[in-house]
């Protein structure tokens, strides 16, 4: 059965690129437009990875992992940004963040980042 991952971003070019990226490598991805619809999708479907803006309208993607984080915990999470500056450890406080990349994201970097997190589940599970 293949990994799902939730895919939230405001940027509907960034969602469709991505997707198609993440579809290439195997992976099932669920998208969501905002931090609302992040969270319930994350009440819908089972996932193992969230890759997430962090700036979007309604809420950041911080706050969308803190909401989820309290009904769903065994996820890994990646956040993308054109504000990396604005991510600081104490917005981060309590959250494990497997990685954080600027936006645009380098795909291969990306690809890197997800086969660690799938070879590191694949040993857990």
């Amino acid at each position: 059965m293949p990994k799902r991952i939730l895919l939230v971003d405001d940027d509907e070019l960034v969602r469709v690129t991505l997707k198609e990226f993440l579809t290439i490598l195997g992976l099932e991805v669920v998208e969501a437009g905002n931090g609302s619809e992040g969270i319930k999708k994350a009440q819908q479907v089972e996932f193992q990875i969230l890759i997430t803006d962090y700036k979007m309208p309604d809420m950041t993607g911080i706050e969308m992992i803190r909401e989820i984080l309290k009904f769903k915990r065994d996820f890994k999470i990646v956040i993308l940004s054109g504000y990396v500056g604005e991510i600081t450890n104490e917005k981060l406080e309590g959250i494990e963040v497997t990685a954080i990349l600027q936006k645009p994201a380098d795909l291969g970097v990306l690809e890197r980042i997800i086969t660690q997190i799938l070879a590191d589940l694949n040993k857990t599970n």
